[in-house]
């Protein structure tokens, strides 16, 4: 497979002017009605107009990243029918969105060895590609969340998605949303479960005065230190760290003799780790006891059918976040609705 499609989690809260605590139903009825409605489903009915109407406008487009979120509703996209839809019981929107990149001058060729026909696209064209996303508005909380799809590094529409949703719910009486990236629990767990240790790198910066044989003058000077620690025989797997950084408390860097710095006291502590879940190493800063961990959710082995161009079934894929956000997702970020 050419990509590897993955989850990302991100958490959103809306944040007052005045620092006052909102929901998003006070923010439709502030910002988006000029009179106060009279049923839930109103509101999200509104809230689901907002999301979508702001697609055709520049809300929905940033120069600086070069990328553009859309909805194409001719025939042209193969996915229409997997189109954002609201669920009003459950203050969701969730669907498959366009977006790409534009900026970049281009050529379109058939796939033929043998021809050299050719259309220029120029700098205002945007490549469109699909993407899975779902999104959570409680009307009776100021903390939602959304999931959304990814293909690649290269290929990916989070970084607007975000700026997007960031915009949407900024307005005369609220500030940009924070966004805070997270993973569910259980995917932090069997991550865990099956990291293995690589190494361990420790780096500090130190400032030295270096004289000049006259000893009339000095000049100060930098150094970065970084001390690299790798297992060499057998793999520790994470859940065992507790064995390394007993031994990591042992080591120290000497400076002169007169002064040993312990490694763990050393201002940047980095941890990379190898799961067979993601095929690939990934670096992590940790303190003495914690790693801040955030694994990244590959799509391979939780869903069993792909398009041609090596994109999810939707539809499956849908399924699967669905029974994310209900038993993994949502009673994480909101444990009142569970007691």
């Amino acid at each position: 497979m050419a990509l590897r499609p993955k989850l990302e989690f991100y958490r959103l809260k809306l944040i007052t002017k005045d620092h006052e605590y909102k929901t998003f139903r006070d923010f439709a009825i502030e910002e988006l009605y000029q009179r106060r409605p009279s049923s839930n489903a109103q509101i999200m009915n509104k809230l689901f107009e907002h999301f979508m109407n702001q697609l055709v406008t520049e809300k929905a487009k940033d120069r600086r990243i070069k990328k553009q979120l859309k909805l194409i509703k001719t025939s042209s996209n193969k996915h229409l029918n997997n189109r954002p839809v609201l669920d009003v019981r459950r203050n969701i929107i969730y669907g498959v969105i366009n977006g790409g990149r534009f900026g970049r001058d281009g050529m379109m060729s058939d796939s033929s060895a043998d021809t050299e026909d050719a259309s220029a696209f120029g700098k205002n064209k945007t490549i469109l590609r699909y993407y899975y996303f779902l999104l959570y508005l409680p009307l009776d909380h100021n903390e939602g969340c959304f999931i959304i799809h990814s293909n690649s590094k290269e290929e990916t529409i989070t970084d607007m998605f975000k700026v997007y949703v960031s915009r949407l719910f900024q307005g005369e009486n609220y500030r940009r949303p924070a966004l805070l990236m997270f993973c569910p629990e259980s995917f932090q767990r069997e991550f865990e479960n099956e990291a293995i240790i690589k190494s361990v790198e420790f780096g500090n910066t130190y400032l030295d005065d270096v004289y000049t044989a006259e000893g009339m003058h000095s000049y100060s000077q930098r150094y970065d230190v970084k001390i690299e620690i790798v297992p060499r025989e057998g793999n520790i797997s994470l859940n065992e760290k507790s064995r390394l950084i007993h031994l990591l408390r042992q080591l120290g860097f000497a400076r002169n003799r007169q002064n040993t710095e312990m490694l763990t006291g050393f201002e940047s502590k980095k941890m990379t780790l190898n799961s067979p879940l993601s095929k690939s190493n990934r670096t992590f800063d940790f303190d003495d006891e914690n790693l801040n961990i955030i694994p990244v959710v590959y799509l391979e082995g939780r869903i069993n059918h792909y398009n041609d161009d090596d994109t999810p079934e939707f539809n499956e894929l849908n399924q699967l976040c669905q029974n994310l956000f209900q038993y993994e997702v949502l009673p994480e970020i909101r444990p009142d609705l569970f007691i």
